[in-house]
């Protein structure tokens, strides 16, 4: 298994409150079958590699993260569900008869603090079934039948009770989860290739088809805005702050990132020349908090078939006019060489097994957490977490023993 090839150590930039390590990950699926993981090192003003190997058995086709657990479709009708906190991949789940075309998590709002036990996954395939799986116990709760043809992406309500689907039948699909079937489809103008419910209040909807992404109202389907691309559109994401969540970002064949305002209608800003090829994923990340503030900062990462992935600051890029000629300066970079397909991030808590203050530190101020080997305390010298003798305590003994 690919188990034995993550791992994560958090540095200098995590925030420490308390005995909890706050850390942004971003990760990505490649044609190669390789799955790669980095972490936001915002003092050094890097991606850190965590993690590069290969999950599956053939191309990665989805990818999704909740927290700490990440889950991986693949080509090989797999799906594969790793628990990043404790770096250890939990196993495959096997119940698709073909490629597993997208995912979805489910989070309840009572873990949304943390975001690290997400309650439920859902799984699309080009076998045109939808199965629902209880995280943790990771059981196949349902598997539910409604596309004719393959299934292109899936969209969980905020309530937790219904989702979306659409497929290569020209079909979108609703479903309830609680009971676990299909209740109610209508057929598209046109295939619908991607669907994202708003994930904060769930009152619209957006499908994107070839180069247009269209608005609708989730009371009764009306259109409510159109967005229109150059070329075809291949990745949707929202934000779930207040901040981002009326922000629908999209990334097309134009090699652009683009944000839109959802209620407004409106173009918000965007970002041409994002990559030197198409755009194959874009995430949201930051709300606030460690790793956001007040003002509405957060990050927008982008993937794309050069096999680069690019981390945005929401700031710049707004404050900022750029021509479609410009080549704008990413915030974050890491190049991969592959031919990457799809893109994931997450923001969870890691809780470290040491006290903020080392046992037997004299330092007045000393709130130093240890979370790794290399890690060392300033003033102290700890330098690691089973070390908890400082330096200078010891060489304060050895003076009461030259003085004796």
């Amino acid at each position: 298994g690919g188990g034995g090839g993550l791992c994560l150590r958090a540095g200098g930039d995590c925030q420490v409150a308390g005995r909890k390590v706050e850390m942004m990950l971003v990760a990505a699926g490649s044609y190669e079958r390789f799955l790669w993981g980095w972490r936001m090192d915002q003092d050094a003003g890097r991606l850190t590699p965590i993690f590069s190997y290969p999950a599956h058995l053939g191309a990665i086709k989805s990818i999704a993260m909740s927290g700490s657990v990440m889950a991986t479709g693949g080509s090989d009708d797999m799906v594969k569900i790793y628990d990043l906190n404790s770096q250890r991949d939990m196993g495959t789940l096997l119940a698709h008869k073909g490629s597993v075309s997208c995912l979805a998590f489910y989070a309840a709002p009572s873990s949304c603090e943390t975001l690290e036990h997400p309650k439920n996954l859902l799984s699309g395939s080009d076998d045109g079934t939808v199965c629902i799986w209880k995280a943790g116990s990771w059981v196949l709760f349902k598997t539910m039948k409604g596309h004719k043809r393959g299934v292109n992406d899936i969209s969980i309500h905020p309530s937790g009770r219904l989702a979306l689907s659409v497929g290569r039948d020209l079909h979108l699909n609703m479903y309830n989860l609680l009971k676990g079937r299909c209740t109610f489809t209508t057929k598209l103008q046109s295939e619908g290739s991607l669907i994202k419910i708003s994930p904060l209040t769930g009152d619209c909807y957006s499908v994107a088809s070839q180069e247009v992404v269209t608005v609708h109202d989730s009371e009764d389907g009306r259109s409510l805005h159109t967005f229109l691309h150059s070329k075809r559109v291949l990745c949707l994401a929202q934000g779930e702050s207040p901040q981002q969540g009326r922000m629908l970002f999209t990334g097309a064949e134009d090699f652009k990132v683009t944000a839109w305002d959802t209620v407004s209608g409106k173009l918000a800003f965007s970002i041409p020349k994002a990559h030197l090829n198409r755009i194959r994923g874009v995430a949201v990340l930051g709300s606030g908090g460690a790793f956001g503030s007040d003002d509405g900062t957060y990050f927008v990462a982008s993937a794309s078939s050069d096999g680069t992935i690019r981390i945005w600051d929401s700031r710049m890029v707004k404050d900022t006019t750029l021509s479609d000629d410009s080549s704008p300066i990413p915030l974050m970079e890491a190049e991969t060489q592959a031919r990457l397909t799809c893109l994931a991030g997450s923001s969870f808590e890691v809780q470290t097994s040491m006290q903020t203050k080392h046992e037997g530190c004299l330092r007045e101020n000393c709130s130093q957490v240890t979370l790794n080997e290399t890690d060392a305390c300033a003033g102290c010298q700890v330098v690691n977490e089973l070390d908890t003798t400082c330096n200078v305590r010891a060489n304060e003994k050895i003076q009461e023993e030259e003085g004796a």
